[in-house]
């Protein structure tokens, strides 16, 4: 990723403060490019990450295209939209501090505007007093900046070419309802759901088709994170239809009722995976028996009995063989 400008907004929400830059950030430091440029890269790649796109009549894309036209400038979209998440945030009595990261980045060729808003953190830090003698305090700071994407950001990642939106953040409840700020209220768009919502939304309506047509989850779990880390390797967008087919090619009633369940839920489409980087959880599964007996296996050893066979006895009990093992380790 390659960082072309920056410029940086306060907005102090609780003290009704709204702070703009005329211009760019000048020079800055390796721990400041570290920062953005991490955060940055944290947002191309999460897993909470939703596609979006703009609704009709949505002020943000006029003034986003105004400025891919070049018809306004990167210091003036950048106020723009300071000064509109500023007045929504005071509006809809979001009153957290933030320092407002408007930047435009290139990934792969391509040019994003990148938005981060970043809530402040709460830390502590020292304060130097030399009255008669010299002392020390620690003091209490609360508007120091992650290096990380935390819970209180947000980021939006708008494709100059074709406009199109990525969005990371939480929900956030806004008169008696859960929404997403800078995706609903700010950019005024439409979302799909993230690459993390749709595979907690197959793991959960496979569970429960498993049970209702008394089939072996521990056989059917391992194969589908197979199938969806072997799809995000491919950078291919998710299917659910596809996964259903290998799921259960052979039981067409089953198929349909895990199809026709995970659509419901919500995941009607195909979900997009650019960039995105599974977490180490979801290459794995976790087996734990009834008598508390718990293994971790990658999922590709789970789907090959020359690793891993689940055998089950006369007596109804299971036994799990594991295999080709030429060495054990304690942890």
């Amino acid at each position: 990723m390659e960082l072309e400008k920056s410029i940086v907004h306060i907005l102090d929400c609780e003290h009704n403060t709204y702070i703009a830059s005329s211009k760019c950030m000048q020079e800055m430091n390796e721990d400041i490019l570290s920062m953005i440029e991490k955060k940055a890269n944290k947002a191309f790649a999460s897993t909470k990450k939703k596609a979006a796109h703009f609704k009709e009549g949505s002020i943000a894309k006029s003034w986003i295209e105004n400025y891919t036209a070049s018809r306004i400038s990167f210091e003036e979209i950048s106020e723009k939209l300071a000064k509109h998440i500023f007045d929504l945030k005071m509006q809809y009595g979001v009153y957290e501090g933030s320092d407002l990261i408007i930047a435009s980045v290139m990934q792969e060729g391509r040019r994003y505007l990148l938005i981060l808003d970043n809530g402040y953190q709460s830390g502590l830090t020292h304060d130097l007093h030399q009255e008669e003698a010299v002392y020390n305090e620690l003091i209490s700071y609360r508007t120091l900046l992650s290096s990380n994407l935390t819970s209180k950001d947000r980021a939006a990642l708008i494709e100059c070419s074709d406009l199109s939106i990525h969005c990371v953040e939480n929900k956030i409840e806004i008169e008696a309802q859960k929404v997403n700020f800078l995706a609903e209220l700010v950019l005024q768009c439409t979302t799909k759901p993230s690459y993390q919502e749709a595979v907690k939304t197959m793991s959960k309506t496979l569970e429960e088709v498993s049970e209702k047509y008394d089939i072996q989850e521990v056989n059917l779990m391992p194969k589908m994170k197979s199938i969806i880390a072997d799809t995000v390797d491919r950078q291919a967008p998710i299917d659910v239809e596809e996964i259903a087919e290998i799921l259960f090619a052979e039981k067409p009633l089953i198929k349909k009722d895990f199809t026709q369940e995970v659509k419901d839920k919500g995941i009607e489409e195909k979900v997009d995976v650019e960039y995105v980087k599974p977490r180490r959880s979801e290459r794995v599964q976790k087996i734990k028996t009834d008598n508390g007996i718990e293994i971790i296996i990658p999922v590709d050893y789970m789907n090959s009995k020359d690793y891993v066979e689940f055998v089950t006895q006369s007596d109804g009990t299971i036994s799990i063989q594991l295999k080709n093992i030429t060495n054990i380790t304690s942890k």
